[in-house]
This record gives structure tokens, C-alpha cells and sequence, in this order.
């Protein structure tokens, strides 16, 4: 068959229609980019051969999931992972996705270990997420484990001690209504699972948690104390008592302190 004519396509100048001659009509053949057509030289009047269509359509296919990478990658960094993965859902052939992401790390447009170096200090930076949880994101990202430790590495011991120190600052003011206790249960709860280290949130609350007001503490137990006392309130007197006791007990509340939070309560309610 021999190529008649191209027309440019209405909705993007950087496509063309190829039309040819086959059994003496004039008929639609494919679509290609600009740039396929002009790396393989089309011209008008020339033959076109089996093979020779088929290394240009699969150029054009290539080159279709070369700029469906770019644009891709135009709102933000990505792993190579995310960029194949983006490719395998758009159904592109396996081969091709190969040859595009082999072309995007040359141009460097794809870099694991700047995307890794990126990832973990916005993370650290403007999200919750302490070096454990991250370095299981980029694990899950499929980051090679040597890239990993070398960014994990670079978060310093300060600034893990730092961001956990201020969650501890800001949760610490509970303890007007739970036991210092209870709040640092949770504290070490909430540091674990946002990926901190078991030594770096024992510092932290080491470092940056501060004496406990009496005060504040038997007013907490009180307020606790005084739901109890509504929750039990269909129980004998001693038995009522002793169940309020140890529900204090259990939320953390010093002996002490419970006995006095019990002994004002009585004289509320006498």
C-alpha cells in the first residue's frame, strides 16, 4: 500500500491521520505523533511494507506512553514503580513500558534515589510519620533497601526527638481530665504506630514531658471519679467504691490521688 496523504488532527496539532491507497481507494491507516513521523521519514507517495508499519506502530506506541508518562510525572515526583504501574493500567505493551522507563531515567525526568531523598523529608517535614513508617511507604514503593537506609539515615536523631517532643508537649494537657499514666500510654501508642522508635519516644517523654501539678492530676482523677459514680450507681455503697477504685487504678491514677478524688467526692455528695 502507498500513503496518499496526512491531515493533522483538529484536537492536537501534534498527531497526524495517515491515509493510503489500498485496491484503488483512498482509506484511513493509523494515527502517529510527530515524532514518529518524522523519525521514520514519511512521506507521501511512499510504499509501505508489512514490517515497516508494524516498527512504526510500535513507535507510536511507545511514544504514547512516553508522553502519558510526562504528564504523569508533571504534577509530582514518582518512584519508577508508580510510573510502571501507571503504564500497566493504561494497558500498555510490557515491552514498551521497558523502553519508556529506560528513556525517562536517562532524561532523569525518573530518579529513585531523589524521589526517595524527596519523599522522606516532605514526609518527615509536613505529615505525622516518624522514619519507621516511611521507610515502610518506600519499601512499599519498592525503593531498593540500600536507597532506603541511606535517606533513613539521614534523619537525625534531633529532629526525630524534636517532632516527638512536641506531640508529647501537645497531649501531655489531657492530664486534666486522664491520669499522667493513661496519656502516656497513648502517647507511646500513637508515636509507635506513626513510626517512631521505642528509644526515641522514651526520650522524648523523658526529656520533654513536666511534673505533674498535683492539682491537675486530682482533678482529673475527680472528673473520672465522678462518671464512675453515675456508672455505678446502682450498687451497694462499699461495692460501688471499691469498683471505682480499681477502674482508677487501671486508668493510671496513683493510689494516693484516688483516695483523696473519693474522699472529695463524698463531701460533694454529703
Amino acid at each position: 500500500m502507498k500513503i496518499t496523504k496526512f491531515t493533522t488532527q483538529k484536537k492536537n496539532q501534534d498527531r497526524l491521520n495517515v491515509f493510503v491507497e489500498k485496491d484503488g481507494r483512498e482509506e484511513f491507516a493509523f494515527a502517529i505523533d510527530l515524532d514518529v513521523f518524522i523519525k521514520y521519514g514519511l512521506t507521501k507517495g511512499m510504499e509501505l511494507e508489512d514490517d515497516f508499519v508494524r516498527d512504526v506502530l510500535q513507535a507510536e506506541e511507545e511514544q504514547k506512553a512516553y508522553k502519558a508518562a510526562v504528564n504523569y510525572l508533571s504534577y509530582r515526583m514518582r518512584a519508577v514503580s508508580e510510573v510502571r504501574d501507571y503504564l500497566v493500567k493504561k494497558e500498555i505493551d510490557e515491552s514498551a513500558i521497558k523502553r519508556v522507563i529506560e528513556r525517562l531515567i536517562e532524561q532523569r525526568y525518573l530518579n529513585d534515589a531523589e524521589f526517595a531523598k524527596a519523599y522522606t523529608q516532605t514526609k518527615f517535614n509536613t505529615s505525622p510519620s516518624g522514619p519507621v513508617k516511611i521507610k515502610r511507604e518506600l519499601a512499599q514503593l519498592q525503593i531498593a533497601p540500600d536507597l532506603i537506609e541511606d535517606v533513613i539515615a539521614a534523619i537525625s536523631h534531633e529532629d526525630q526527638l524534636e517532632k516527638a517532643g512536641k506531640f508529647v508537649n501537645r497531649k501531655q494537657m489531657e492530664t486534666n481530665r486522664r491520669s499522667a499514666t493513661e496519656v502516656q500510654q497513648r502517647i507511646q501508642q500513637t508515636l509507635m504506630q506513626r513510626g517512631f522508635s521505642f528509644d526515641i519516644i522514651s526520650e522524648a517523654i523523658l526529656t520533654f514531658w513536666e511534673n505533674e501539678d498535683e492539682d491537675v492530676e486530682l482533678s482529673a482523677c475527680l472528673t473520672q471519679a465522678e462518671k464512675l459514680n453515675r456508672k455505678f450507681s446502682g450498687y451497694a455503697p462499699y461495692e460501688r467504691k471499691q469498683r471505682m477504685k480499681m477502674q482508677l487504678r487501671r486508668k493510671g491514677f496513683p493510689y494516693e490521688v484516688i483516695e483523696r478524688a473519693l474522699e472529695r467526692l463524698a463531701e460533694q455528695e454529703s
